[in-house]
């Protein structure tokens, strides 16, 4: 009798342990994060009368590998061609040498490449990535055949992209990562985007702010 007590507390210690693995597997699958799992980053300025997503929950990631930490040069209405009011206001430029490795900040669908263009001139090449909500992720100034992908590939998250470059009016070697809705093509209407694998960033990323990405 006290062998089958014995025996039935060890049952269900066990199926007890694996119902508390399959809960916190299941909680980290998501990209919400607890308060004592957040490192404060700074907050940026962002763009003015804009409300931006909740960072912790959302669907993009930083657009390079985990572990890879880059500057952000201009962001979100930082001035340029990043100006309030401009299709780029919601952009953002990590500074990167030419040929560092891009990858998928959100699952989607490849719909258009350019990579004929060389470093210091034009075109601007660049890949564009349908999420398939009505936006459209842009990774732009790819090297010369910079791209990784190809028309009509569907790519995952963190899956490689292309190669980063210096093309079109750049200026200086970055990645020019936008987010358009609705359309891809110029003059697109970008929308304002956070990441949930790095430093908090409740506004998006702040310029000259350097930012790791996290494993996600």
């Amino acid at each position: 009798m006290q062998q089958k007590k014995i025996a039935g507390m060890f049952h269900f210690g066990f199926f007890f342990f694996l119902s508390v693995i399959f809960i916190l597997s299941c909680s980290k699958s998501t990209n919400v994060k607890n308060d004592e799992d957040i490192q404060e980053g700074p907050v940026a300025k962002g763009c003015p009368d804009t409300d931006y997503p909740d960072w912790k929950s959302s669907p993009y990631v930083l657009p390079y590998p985990v572990g890879e930490a880059y500057k952000v040069k201009l962001s979100n209405c930082s001035g340029s061609y990043h100006s309030a009011g401009m299709p780029d206001e919601f952009a953002i430029d990590f500074v990167m040498d030419i040929g560092t490795l891009i990858t998928a900040s959100r699952p989607g669908l490849v719909v258009y490449i350019q990579e004929s263009g060389y470093d210091g001139s034009h075109p601007n090449n660049l890949v564009i990535v349908d999420h398939g909500d009505g936006t459209f992720a842009e990774y732009m100034h790819l090297t010369h055949n910079g791209a990784l992908v190809k028309k009509g590939d569907y790519v995952e998250k963190g899956d490689d992209i292309g190669l980063s470059g210096s093309t079109g009016l750049a200026g200086y070697p970055h990645l020019h990562f936008v987010v358009a809705k609705d359309s891809w093509q110029w003059m697109y209407t970008s929308t304002p985007v956070t990441f949930s694998n790095t430093i908090s960033n409740t506004r998006s990323l702040a310029s000259e702010t350097t930012y790791i990405a996290f494993p996600y």
